[in-house]
Parts: structure tokens; C-alpha cells; sequence
């Protein structure tokens, strides 16, 4: 769980739910912990630059007395757009400062690097609420779409990804047929049923990933069928090989104690 930031170089249409966001070309945006959404690209082949920090690492990054203040966003709802046009060209930045600094070894211009990437962060993420805080184990209530039917299989989804699961067996779970099963989740949520199962996995993979696990380990515990399904939907979605996340995530001076999972080796 936490806080996705990126820049496209396309204009995109990002849908929560009925909400549906207009993110220019070369905009920075963010989106909020756990808003489920679907992204349509106004160009066919789009490249984009994205971020994912988890809310354990937002909470560290709490702003200093001396820190800038929280910069200018609109459509803040759960998905949000910078209005400077500067918040972007500092964003696309941010990966130089988490690879070139440890690529170096030099540890003054590894602390120069994650000194002004905190400081960036602190301006592009707000602090937790307290509720947020106290909450991050906890269960979190699931969104109520007004039809008994559709929260189900929406809490069918997002607490059984790890197990195996067919758009049939979640239409017989409700008495509805796959097809309008399909018709109803994607109009009431903005993606198919396959897209939130595969969004949950891959997910719950990263942070398995993040925390030391190895990918096959990952691939089994997140539900995919096997390794090189995990391959190819990291990469799709992350620019960036499970292997090289895991080594990044393990140099990441960022990332708290608190924000691993314990699982080593």
C-alpha cells in the first residue's frame, strides 16, 4: 500500500471508479493509496516515468519545521495533478538520484542524493493522518459500489489473489454469468475483475520483493503461475526486472525498517 507518483509523456485519463482525471503531457500526478484505477493513454506507445512509496515510507519522510510546503495539486481525490509545471522536471530526477549516487560508492553524494529526494518527496506527499498510521495492519473496509453483488466479488478479489480464481468461479460465487459479471464490475469500478487481480499481485509480489524475498518465492505467494509470469507483469508495469527492484529496495537508504516484511534471503 502507498502512494504512486509518475509522469507520461502522453496525455492520460486516469478513472476511479466514476471519477475520471485528465493528466496533461509531461504532468506530474499522484495517486493515493489504495484507489483502485484504470489508465488510458490518449497515444498508442507512451513511456512513463513512476515512483511507488509505500505509506511507511511516507511516514518517515514526516516534513521538518524547515520543510517546503506541500505543493499546489488539483482534482485532489484520490488522484491529483500538480499544477507547477517544475514538480515534473524535479520528479524525472528522482531516479538519477536513487541509481547514479550508489552506482558511484561515494557515501557524501549518496547522503547529497537522498537528502534532496527526501526533500522533493516531502513536498509531493502528505504526511499520513493518524487513522492512516494506526491502521496500516489493520483491515481496511473495501468500497461500497450500492450492490451487495459486486462488493462481494470485490472482496472476493482483493482477499483471495493469492489463490487460484477464473472470472467463472467468481460469477458462480455470485449466480451471475461471467459475461455480465465482466460488464457490471468494469461499469461500477473502472477495470475488469482480471485487473484487480492482477494489480493485487503484483503488488503484494513487489512488496515481498522490496522486503528481501526472492522472485520465485514472490511469484508462488502473489498467485501468479509461475516466475516468468511475474517477469513479464513486473516488467510491463514497473519498467524494471523483479531482480534489479529487489537489489534497488535493498540499497534504498530511504526505506525504514518498519517498511520491510521480514522476509530475508
Amino acid at each position: 500500500m502507498g502512494f504512486t507518483l509518475a509522469v507520461a509523456d502522453t496525455e492520460l485519463q486516469v478513472r476511479s471508479g466514476t471519477r475520471v482525471t485528465v493528466v496533461p503531457p509531461g504532468a506530474l500526478f499522484r495517486i493515493a493509496p489504495h484507489v483502485w484505477h484504470s489508465v488510458q493513454a490518449r497515444s498508442h506507445a507512451w513511456r512513463e516515468d513512476a515512483l511507488f512509496c509505500s505509506l511507511a515510507v511516507a511516514r518517515c519522510i514526516s516534513p521538518a519545521d524547515d520543510a517546503l510546503p506541500l505543493a499546489r495539486v488539483e482534482n485532489d481525490a484520490g488522484v491529483s495533478v500538480f499544477i507547477d509545471a517544475a514538480a515534473a522536471l524535479e520528479f524525472l530526477e528522482c531516479h538519477r538520484l536513487l541509481f547514479v549516487p550508489t552506482s558511484t560508492g561515494d557515501p557524501e553524494d549518496i547522503a547529497a542524493g537522498r537528502a534532496l529526494l527526501r526533500r522533493r518527496l516531502a513536498q509531493w506527499l502528505p504526511a499520513p493522518s493518524p487513522t492512516e498510521n494506526d491502521s496500516l495492519d489493520a483491515e481496511r473496509p473495501f468500497p461500497d459500489s450500492g450492490d451487495e453483488r459486486l462488493n462481494r466479488l470485490y472482496a472476493l478479489i482483493a482477499s483471495g489473489f493469492h489463490q487460484r480464481m477464473t472470472l467463472d468461479s467468481l460469477a458462480d460465487a455470485v449466480g451471475w454469468h461471467p459475461v455480465h459479471v465482466q460488464r457490471r464490475f468494469s461499469a461500477a469500478w473502472g477495470f475488469t475483475p482480471h485487473e484487480m487481480l492482477v494489480g493485487h499481485r503484483i503488488e503484494y509480489a513487489r512488496d515481498l520483493i522490496a522486503g528481501g524475498a526472492h522472485v520465485t518465492y514472490a511469484a508462488h505467494a502473489a498467485g501468479f503461475t509461475d516466475q516468468s509470469h511475474l517477469h513479464k507483469t513486473f516488467m510491463s508495469t514497473y519498467a524494471v526486472l523483479p531482480g534489479d527492484y529487489r537489489r534497488l529496495a535493498a540499497l534504498d537508504a530511504l526505506q525504514p525498517p518498519s517498511a520491510r516484511n521480514g522476509i530475508a534471503g
